[in-house]
């Protein structure tokens, strides 16, 4: 467990920014490939291993932010598409969710930095720092609360590391898990059974007022705990005991939309509805449909990263339909390897109940099996960009589905077929959110340069 809440006159002892004078790969049997930098030695950014580069288009930059025991050096990184370094931070900052967003109008460098607690819990309590172009922090939210959590601990920030969304009015959207007690009776627990508790909250950047609440605990009416497809149990997690709650729910994603807000629910394989309001609206379901009737081969479970892409009104001025887009994993700790990952975009008609699946970008030279984390991004040249996640890899896909590139950037498991499996949790090396943005950065500090005088 790894603790870091990084005040910016700490980091004002990193250099941010650097001169790339000398690169030398080294190789290790056991570890990937990292480089080395003269200039600033303990910089360690790993190789990437590019498949059809010259496919990759050159609209922005990598953004990802390695971590995990195997990882050779932990921080949030900045790359070309060539693998060229642009910027690397702070050496042993772990960050999730590192990427470009927008703020007053400005583009942010946006992270969560706290206490996390890998995989099988999959959560963490900690802070949503934003940088400015000069990489100087200009926002710090935090949640204090009485919060639970398995061992008994207590932190000064409970915002939860899988989300922290920009709104266009100054807010940020923001999760939170907290163990308590309910009745497991309905699902072969007990009486007085332990679970996590999935929280959505709407914070004020500049205050940092807690502006909206929603507990999923709330709703067990329309959310029972017998839709988890996470069975009492699992791992473990059988909710006896405070250290041993059942993590029923495991929500990873909010985005705000016409009516409110959409959850993702990684346990109840569901995008949830709810109004500002917090009444739950709709449930769409990725095997069964939920609330709606699933066409055609639309399908997704365990998924990560839902977002609204698009959506349109009826004559009355009321929500018709919306567009929304996931990185749907179809694999879990307990459900893996038949399934393989891909990012996909649904059509949702709320008058007709239906949901159509339109696009699936999959790569079928190389299948991926994550059972854990990954991102889905529409880019701004209309291209699709995918991390994978808790598997070391980013691809580029054009509009219509097409392959374009792959970066690596650990050692994953590698199919026969040349395909990637995930890793248990003790040898992963993984960026939870991996983005392909656009961003200018004018760094205050001088550069690091070294010249060497080449021998004749």
């Amino acid at each position: 467990m790894f603790t870091f809440f990084a005040p910016l006159a700490a980091l004002a002892y990193f250099i941010l920014y650097i001169v790339h004078i000398e690169a030398v790969q080294h190789l290790n049997e056991t570890k990937w490939p990292s480089q080395n930098f003269t200039s600033v030695p303990e910089f360690h950014p790993p190789v990437l291993e590019i498949t059809a580069p010259e496919q990759a288009s050159k609209d922005g930059y990598l953004f990802f932010n390695p971590g995990g025991p195997a990882a050779d050096q932990v921080a949030p990184l900045i790359m070309d598409s060539d693998g060229e370094l642009v910027w690397n931070g702070p050496p042993g900052l772990f960050t999730f969710n590192f990427g470009v967003q927008q703020y007053r109008g400005e583009d942010v460098l946006v992270f969560w930095n706290g206490t996390r607690f890998p995989e099988p819990k999959g959560r963490g309590h900690g802070n949503v720092y934003i940088w400015n172009k000069h990489y100087e922090q200009i926002a710090n939210i935090s949640l204090p609360g009485n919060f639970l959590e398995f061992n008994g601990e207590r932190y000064p920030s409970n915002i939860d590391l899988h989300e922290h969304y920009i709104t266009g009015n100054g807010t940020i959207l923001v999760l939170a898990y907290n163990i308590t007690m309910a009745d497991l009776r309905s699902v072969g627990g007990l009486a007085e059974g332990w679970v996590v508790e999935g929280q959505v909250y709407e914070i004020d950047i500049e205050t940092n007022e807690v502006l909206f609440t929603w507990n999923s605990l709330e709703h067990l009416d329309k959310l029972p705990f017998t839709d988890s497809l996470y069975p009492l149990g699992s791992e473990g997690y059988d909710g006896k005991t405070q250290e041993n709650a059942w993590g029923y729910f495991h929500h990873n994603a909010v985005t705000p939309f016409t009516d409110g807000y959409i959850i993702s629910s990684r346990y109840f394989c569901s995008a949830i509805a709810i109004s500002r309001e917090g009444e739950v609206l709709w449930v769409l379901q990725g095997r069964d449909g939920g609330d709606f009737q699933l066409e055609g081969n639309a399908s997704f479970c365990y998924q990560h990263d839902i977002r609204v892409l698009s959506s349109s009104l009826d004559a009355n001025n009321s929500l018709a339909s919306l567009t929304i887009s996931m990185h749907d994993n179809a694999n879990s700790p307990i459900d893996k390897n038949k399934i393989p990952t891909s990012g996909k975009i649904f059509d949702i008609d709320l008058a007709s109940k239906t949901a159509t699946q339109t696009h699936r970008y999959l790569n079928t030279s190389g299948l991926i099996y994550g059972t854990a984390q990954g991102s889905h991004q529409r880019m701004t040249n209309g291209n699709i960009f995918e991390g994978a996640g808790y598997v070391p890899v980013m691809e580029e896909f054009s509009p219509d589905g097409t392959p374009l590139c792959r970066w690596t950037f650990g050692t994953p498991i590698r199919t026969t077929e040349g395909g990637f499996l995930s890793p248990e949790p003790e040898n992963v090396v993984l960026s939870y959110r991996a983005y392909k943005q656009t961003w200018v950065g004018c760094p205050r500090t001088t550069p690091d340069v070294v010249l060497t005088k080449m021998q004749a």
